[in-house]
């Protein structure tokens, strides 16, 4: 069944109310609504209640156990629609913090895995509401929601026999993917977002200091440190961009100039990228993170499936997809279909050539804004190409890496970063590639270099300037679609309680905001621009200036963006930026050889070496140099500890008493199995 098979459902309102009435099971008090569901209007009465009783049954029945309001919505037209207000009791959400080992506070001041026999030593437990943050509740919600996953007896979903359900896997996933469940959003919090924007993306703050912690609490780990590093990487750039305004000022045409600014340059991105990760490990010490690794025995993600059956180091159930499956995909599809898009990305930038060289036959000989024009309008065409090709690829490569089935999120999230980056640097930079090393033209790669970068920050940046403008008229569709709906609004009746109307009315708005779809789109963006700064400094050094001024904006537009345009999406816990910090580091390696090349191929070095020094000699030269260069990063890498010295101690210390803890539960334990030996030889002797 397709998507579009997701029908009105032709039930009377009697059937409608006695459905719902019969499934939602009454709270015992008023809870909070921290999630909220939303299915299709139509949608199916039978796959609704299934739903609801999958929410609310207990962990026991394979059940989320969670708390459920449901507000039914008929309209004039006849249809109905149900939304769901998704809360939780602070007991099933101590049971989940247990269950997913979430970091809290304890009683030493270190962060440690919250378990409920040891809760009475963490710290704020005695405020058991406010000990979870909002954050941390709906994360564990959602978390619960997507561990309630199909058995063998549940082949589809009610109502729509056409949708098969894999065994083990989630089932609010699937009625996702088929559009039963239209959205799923987390709730805002009004008055601290209002109050982390003031403090975030105003005007007067553009030159102060993130918020870093605030973001934290409000969005997650993930999010923060996204953050964090655009801040500390737009801040490593105004060295870089000093001294590009300087050689622009003065001349920077000399091969010294050029040899001296790409060596600085170089070592330069080692020392960001290794200071980077002592300011990472300081924040994911402080956020109780530091020690976050993936391993065999993590849960599967939501979207895992393959046939139930037994985590062999855990034991409990899971699903079981055979790993040669997945190389199957990954090798015989996967591989020759991104082959394919690097095929289609290189007769591109050909194209781009031949329509480049049409131009300059054409145009150049005449002087004038027209010819001007005309002469870079292939080079604008190519760049806003490459933007059109690089987000159709993302949708492949998105499709494909789900077809993999991996079964931990982190290795998801790896393949699918190698994926991205793999055709995006080809798509990016195989032009450049090409003038340097095959056309081997310095003027034509400086001069397509400054149109490719400047171009495409361009249209970021009006893309961003609109922002604001575009959220006005947003928000004014929001109100006119929430005006709409209640227009069109002929009965709305509520089961377990009367959600409250700010909730409701908070909830229509949040409901029309664009979806926040994740990180990965952010540092893609982030390391291209590296490229473009690192990769060819030595032909542009005006490249770290634009990537400057773009990045200062950059930072609050998306903060803007954040607080006013995406709904709230749901925290995700990080220890650092992943794979991208792999990715950061292998481009700054690739940029010492791309930059000793250049160097060397410059006519002004073959005018300082002797007449009769080959271009073999040259090329060797140029190779020993590069070494020298790459032992330095090396040595700067080595030089420069990945954690400060407070960390190291701090987390010694963590694990000194966790082992004096374990030594006392042993020691407890063996008094007690020697008091009990000794009553029954007693009880023997007797």
């Amino acid at each position: 069944m397709d998507r579009g098979e997701v029908k009105v459902a032709v039930m009377s309102d009697e059937e409608v109310t006695a459905g719902i009435q019969s499934m939602v099971r009454q709270s015992p008090a008023p809870f909070r609504p921290l999630v909220v569901l939303e299915f299709a209007v139509g949608a199916k009465q039978s796959a609704i209640e299934w739903m609801i009783s999958k929410l609310q049954g207990s962990e026991a029945t394979g059940g989320a156990e969670l708390e459920v309001s449901a507000v039914v919505m008929t309209y004039k037209q006849g249809t109905s629609q149900t939304v769901l207000y998704i809360g939780a009791k602070n007991t099933r959400l101590l049971s989940a913090a247990d269950m997913t080992s979430l970091c809290k506070v304890y009683k030493d001041n270190h962060y440690r895995e919250f378990t409920i026999e040891d809760m009475a030593n963490f710290k704020g437990i005695e405020d058991v509401d406010s000990f979870l943050t909002t954050a941390e509740k709906q994360k564990l919600i959602l978390h619960e929601m997507e561990a309630v996953r199909a058995s063998d007896e549940e082949g589809h979903i009610p109502g729509y026999d056409k949708i098969k359900l894999w065994t083990g896997k989630s089932i609010l996933k699937k009625y996702l993917s088929r559009e039963i469940i239209t959205k799923m959003y987390p709730l805002h919090e009004p008055e601290e977002i209002k109050k982390l924007g003031a403090d975030w993306y105003q005007l007067k703050r553009v030159f102060k200091e993130q918020p870093i912690d605030d973001i934290r609490h409000y969005f997650g780990e993930k999010i923060a440190l996204y953050f964090a590093f655009l801040g500390y990487y737009t801040i490593a750039l105004i060295p870089p961009a000093f001294i590009g305004i300087i050689y622009f000022i003065t001349s920077w045409q000399s091969m010294y100039r050029e040899a001296i600014f790409a060596v600085f340059n170089l070592i330069w991105a080692t020392i960001f990228l290794e200071v980077w990760k002592r300011y990472c490990s300081e924040l994911s010490y402080r956020w109780g993170t530091i020690d976050m690794v993936s391993s065999k025995y993590d849960e599967p993600r939501a979207n895992y499936y393959g046939t139930l059956g037994e985590n062999p180091v855990t034991g409990k159930p899971e699903p079981v997809f055979p790993k040669w499956k997945r190389n199957f995909r990954f090798y015989c599809v996967t591989v020759p279909i991104v082959s394919v898009a690097l095929g289609i990305a290189f007769y591109i930038m050909l194209g781009y050539f031949i329509m480049q060289e049409w131009a300059d036959k054409k145009y150049a000989s005449e002087k004038s804004w027209v010819n001007f024009s005309v002469l870079y309008l292939p080079t604008v065409i190519y760049a806003v190409l490459i933007g059109i090709v690089n987000a159709i690829y993302r949708k492949v490569a998105k499709k494909l890496n789900d077809w993999e089935n991996h079964r931990l999120q982190s290795a998801y999230d790896n393949h699918l970063i190698v994926k991205l980056i793999l055709f995006d640097f080809v798509n990016c930079f195989i032009s450049l590639f090409y003038v340097a090393f095959y056309i081997q033209d310095m003027a034509l790669l400086r001069s397509h270099l400054a149109a490719l970068l400047i171009t495409q920050q361009l249209i970021g940046q009006v893309q961003e300037a609109m922002v604001p403008f575009l959220f006005l008229k947003r928000r004014k569709k929001q109100v006119d679609e929430v005006l709409k709906k209640q227009n069109a609004l002929q009965k709305k009746e509520y089961f377990n309680g009367e959600i409250a109307e700010d909730v409701q009315r908070q909830a229509g708005m949040e409901s029309e905001m664009e979806e926040y779809n994740g990180t990965m789109d952010d540092y893609l963006e982030m390391f291209l621009q590296f490229g473009y700064v690192f990769l060819f400094s030595s032909a542009f050094p005006l490249a770290a200036l634009w990537a400057l001024i773009n990045n200062v904006t950059e930072i609050r537009s998306d903060a803007f963006k954040m607080v006013k345009v995406f709904q709230r999406p749901f925290a995700e816990s990080a220890a650092s930026i992943g794979a991208w910090q792999v990715a950061f580091e292998l481009i700054s390696i690739m940029a010492v050889m791309t930059n000793c090349a250049l160097i060397g191929m410059n006519p002004e070095v073959r005018k300082l070496l002797p007449s009769d020094v080959t271009a073999v000699n040259i090329v060797l030269i140029f190779v020993a140099v590069e070494h020298i260069i790459l032992a330095i990063k090396v040595a700067v890498a080595y030089l420069i500890p990945d954690q400060p010295k407070w960390v190291e101690i701090e987390l010694a210390k963590t694990a000194y008493q966790s082992k004096l803890a374990l030594q006392e539960k042993h020691i407890h334990r063996t008094s007690q199995d020697k008091e009990k030996i000794d009553a029954v030889l007693k009880e023997k002797s007797q």
